[in-house]
């Protein structure tokens, strides 16, 4: 199976000049600033964690059908074939700006399995500084928003790992999907109490500003696009690895 990854990364590789739309310099830099780089290498690692949880076979090694420059590699191919130039210099503005620097840093922030004592202690001593009805109407506005920010695609990589797994398990698959977007709404709304508590509403609002602006929309549709290709690609691997792993079973008994 790793063969034939490879064979399709070298395949993308190598057609990448022919349907390239967008300078991977560019690319390079949007990854960098965007904090995008951090989350797409933790992905694996999410889904990982999502779908072993949710199983009896722990011995699943779904780390090993990820390669990081691959991966990379992969990203890198299709945001080119999305993007151009003169988009992507734009949105490179945004991310170099102070606020989009403070908001890349503390999403990036949030996600680190080394702040999980800090947060867990953060939302004990919420319930005696519960944040204002303003102030939970725009964080609420603002998680809408943001579907695909580097926290939500952190999120999102756990819950269907989580979700995979069960509709594997499970017969009841229409209600089982039916609670993905509710899950991830609902996490990424807790979350972001922890992660943008640093922030003025007039700073959130500002943020918002660029994310519904046609830039930013197109950024986060063409992001999300790809990160759910990378995703539902992703599951595949494990499955044929978990179906290939269940034959030899048969096979040796």
């Amino acid at each position: 199976m790793k063969k034939t990854v490879l064979i399709i990364f070298i395949t993308l590789i190598s057609a990448s000049s022919i349907f390239a739309k967008a300078d991977l310099k560019l690319i390079d830099t949007y990854l960098k600033v965007s904090g995008t780089k951090e989350v797409i290498l933790s992905l694996p690692f999410q889904i990982e964690k999502g779908y072993l949880e949710n199983v009896k076979d722990k011995n699943i090694d779904i780390k090993s059908s990820f390669d990081a420059n691959h991966t990379i590699e992969y990203f890198k191919i299709k945001l080119a074939e999305r993007f151009d130039d003169i988009t992507l210099k734009k949105i490179i503005v945004f991310y170099n700006l102070p606020i989009g620097k403070k908001f890349k840093n503390s999403s990036i922030d949030a996600m680190s399995a080394k702040n999980s004592e800090n947060k867990a202690l953060f939302y004990e001593k919420l319930g005696n500084n519960i944040p204002s009805y303003k102030r939970l109407n725009i964080l609420n506005a603002f998680t809408d928003r943001l579907e695909l920010s580097p926290v939500a695609v952190h999120l999102i990589g756990e819950l269907l790992g989580s979700i995979n797994a069960q509709l594997i398990a499970s017969d009841n698959s229409e209600k089982i999907m039916d609670s993905i977007s509710e899950q991830i709404k609902d996490t990424m709304f807790a979350n972001s109490l922890y992660a943008y508590r640093g922030f003025t509403n007039k700073e959130l609002k500002s943020i918002m500003g660029y994310f519904y602006s046609n830039t930013g929309r197109y950024e986060q549709k063409i992001v999300s696009e790809i990160f759910k290709q990378f995703i539902t690609e992703s599951f595949l691997q494990i499955i044929e690895q978990s179906q290939q792993k269940n034959a030899n079973s048969i096979i040796s008994n």
